[in-house]
């Protein structure tokens, strides 16, 4: 409980029209400004994403779930109908060949965090936390 109301001031404070709900994953709404929070998570997605974020700028070391929160903001300031076009095509085509094994599921993750709309959404997490390290730290201690 106390978790999640932090979660919530923390929401609010960089845009206090996007809602925050708990959810089964961590995803959003982008049309109707609601993030879904869940604090499980998968190995294998917290590895590749921090792989990304390393990748991306190797200075930004917060934790997964924090940027993880901050990714789904970042989806709704970086939104592009053509992105998310090329998204579902791509999407499609990974699941597919997943599904046939032809790809593991740590292959699957590494080509999907790559994706443009996925990646915009992580590099807009990055240079938020980058800009903001003072507020970054405060929350980041809560928000694990």
């Amino acid at each position: 409980m106390f978790k999640m109301l932090r979660v919530k001031q923390f929401v609010k404070n960089i845009d206090d029209t996007i809602k925050v709900k708990r959810g089964k994953r961590l995803e959003c709404d982008i049309e109707n400004k609601i993030i879904y929070i869940s604090f499980k998570s998968n190995k294998t997605d917290v590895k590749t994403f921090l792989e990304l974020v390393k990748e991306l700028n190797p200075k930004c070391k917060y934790n997964d779930v924090i940027l993880g929160i901050l990714h789904e903001i970042g989806h709704i300031y970086t939104y592009d109908e053509y992105n998310e076009e090329q998204w579902e095509k791509d999407n499609q085509l990974l699941s597919e060949l997943y599904s046939q094994n032809l790809i593991t599921a740590t292959d699957f993750n590494k080509f999907y965090i790559r994706l443009p709309l996925e990646q915009n959404a992580t590099q807009w997490a990055i240079d938020f936390s980058m800009l903001n390290q003072g507020f970054m730290n405060k929350y980041a201690k809560v928000i694990k």
